[in-house]
C-alpha cells in the first residue's frame, strides 16, 4: 500500500502532500460530500441541514485521522468554506482563510511557529492569489489542454507560495514536481473514494479479493511513477543555504515577480528589480564576511570526538569516526555556506588566529606551558588538579568520548579552580575563534 513507500520519494518528487492528511485530501472530501448530500437540499431548511451534515463529516474525518495539526488546520478553513458555499453569493476567500487563522491561533498561539501552519497557509495564499492571475495570463479553448494547464497552474501557484519557506527549512526544491502533481492529482479524489469503499467492505468482511488486488495495483502504480521522478537526482536541487534574511527577500521576489508578470508596469518592473538586487548585495555581503572566517567548533557526539575546522568556505571535518558525523556535517555545511569539506584524523594542537587548542587524549601526555583552551578526550587519566598548576589554561573542555563520572569530578576541580568548564553533553557545542 501507499505507506509502505519511503516518504523520502514523496519529498523529493514534491508530492509529500499526498502522504499527508490535510487540506488537498480535505478539499476533496468537500466536494465528494457537496455532490453526495446535494438531495438533502430538497428538503425543507436543506441547504442548512446539508451544511451541518457536512461539517460534522469533515470533523468526524478529523478525529477518525487522529487530529493532527494539519489535519484541524484544514478541517477548520474548510469549515468555513462550507458555510460561504452554503450563502450562496460571492465570498471574499481571504476572509474565510483569515477567520481559520485567527480561530486556531486562539485555541493555539504558539501554532504560528509550526512549519507545517506557515507551509499550509503560504500554499493557499499562492494558490488564492497566483492561480487566477495564470488562468488570466493564458486561457487554452482545447479542453484538454485548459485542464492540463489548470492543474499546473495550481501546482505552480502553491510552489511559488511555498518556494522561500520550503528551502529555509529543507534546503532543496523538487523541479519535477510538476509531474507528480499533473498525473496523480486529478486521481487523487477516485483513489481516496475507492480506499474509503474497500475500508467499509473490508469491515463488513465483504470486500471481492479483484477489488482489493486492483486497488493495490494502481498504489503500486502510483508508487512507482514518485519513486522514478524521486530518483532523477539531476533535477533536485538541494543543499542550499538560505537564511531568515533570504526568506524575507525570497517572498519579495516572488510577489514582484507575480505582480510584474500579471501587471508589467514601471512601478512592479520596478519592485521587483530592486529586490532582486538586495538579495544579490546581500549574497555578496555574506560571501565577503565568510572569507574572514576560521574557527574550530567543538561537536558533541557519544563515544566519538568531532571538531570542525571552518576557514572561509572549506571545513575540515577532524575525527575519529567521520561517518558518525556525516548529517551532522551535511547540515553545518548548508547553514555555513560551504563549498568543500575534508576529513582528517586528530592531532595534539590547532591554532586560530587568536588562540590555541591542545587535545588531550587516553595517554594524558600535556606539555608544560600555559595553555588557552584544553580538550579532554577518551577519558584521560590525569590529576587534573596538577595539570591545572602546570598549563594555567582558559578553559577546560570534556566531550561526549569521555566518561560521565570522570567528567563530573573535572567539572568540580575546575569550580575549586575558578576556571571555566565546558561539557558539551550539557552545554552544546562550543565555538574557538571568529
Amino acid at each position: 500500500m501507499i505507506f509502505h513507500q519511503r516518504p523520502t520519494n514523496y519529498k523529493n518528487a514534491g508530492a509529500v502532500h499526498l502522504l499527508a492528511v490535510s487540506g488537498l485530501h480535505i478539499g476533496i472530501w468537500l466536494l465528494l460530500l457537496e455532490f453526495l448530500l446535494r438531495p438533502l437540499e430538497r428538503l425543507p431548511k436543506g441547504k442548512l441541514i446539508k451544511l451541518w451534515v457536512m461539517v460534522a463529516f469533515l470533523w468526524v474525518y478529523a478525529i477518525i485521522s487522529g487530529l493532527s495539526p494539519s489535519v484541524i488546520r484544514a478541517v477548520t478553513t474548510f469549515s468555513f468554506l462550507a458555510y460561504a458555499l452554503n450563502l450562496n453569493r460571492p465570498t471574499n476567500t481571504y476572509n474565510v482563510i483569515a477567520l481559520s487563522v485567527v480561530l486556531l491561533l486562539l485555541i493555539d498561539p504558539l501554532h504560528l511557529f509550526q512549519v507545517g501552519f506557515q507551509l499550509s497557509y503560504a500554499a493557499v495564499l499562492g494558490i488564492v492569489w497566483i492561480y487566477p492571475k495564470l488562468q488570466r495570463f493564458w486561457h487554452p479553448k482545447n479542453l484538454v489542454t485548459r485542464k492540463i494547464w489548470q492543474l499546473l497552474s495550481v501546482s505552480l501557484a502553491a510552489q511559488l507560495g511555498v518556494l522561500p519557506l520550503s528551502l529555509y527549512y529543507f534546503h532543496q526544491f523538487p523541479s519535477l514536481f510538476f509531474i507528480s502533481n499533473l498525473v496523480i492529482v486529478p486521481f487523487l479524489g477516485t483513489i481516496l473514494g475507492f480506499g474509503l469503499i474497500i475500508l467499509f467492505l473490508a469491515a463488513g468482511d465483504v470486500a471481492p479479493k479483484f477489488l482489493i488486488s486492483a486497488y493495490d495495483t494502481i498504489i503500486g502504480w502510483m508508487n512507482s511513477l514518485i519513486a522514478w521522478v524521486a530518483h532523477q537526482e539531476a533535477f533536485l536541487l538541494s543543499g542550499i543555504s538560505f537564511d531568515v534574511v533570504q526568506l524575507v527577500l525570497g517572498y519579495l521576489i516572488v510577489i514582484g515577480l507575480v505582480l510584474a508578470c500579471s501587471k508589467p508596469n514601471f512601478k512592479n518592473l520596478a519592485f521587483f528589480m530592486i529586490a532582486l538586487c538586495i538579495s544579490n548585495a546581500y549574497l555578496n555581503v555574506m560571501r565577503w564576511h565568510q572569507t574572514a572566517i576560521e574557527r574550530v567548533t567543538i561537536v558533541h557526539q557519544n563515544r566519538n570526538t568531532g571538531l570542525l575546522y571552518q576557514k572561509g568556505n572549506h571545513l575540515e571535518v577532524i575525527s575519529r569516526d567521520s561517518a558518525q558525523m556525516k548529517q551532522l556535517v551535511q547540515n553545518f555545511s548548508i547553514g555555513e555556506r560551504i563549498a568543500t569539506v575534508t576529513n582528517s584524523d586528530i592531532a595534539n594542537h590547532y591554532r586560530t588566529k587568536e588562540h590555541t587548542l591542545f587535545i588531550m587524549d587516553s595517554t594524558a601526555i600535556y606539555p608544560t606551558t600555559n595553555l588557552d583552551y584544553v580538550l579532554l578526550t577518551q577519558s584521560p587519566r590525569i590529576h587534573l588538579q596538577r595539570f591545572i598548576d602546570d598549563t594555567k589554561p582558559m578553559i577546560v573542555i570534556a566531550d561526549g568520548s569521555n566518561y560521565k563520572s570522570y567528567v563530573k569530578r573535572w567539572a568540580t576541580t575546575c569550580a575549586m579552580n575558578g576556571i571555566p568548564f565546558h561539557y558539551t553533553g550539557y552545554d552544546g557545542a562550543l565555538t574557538i575563534g571568529n
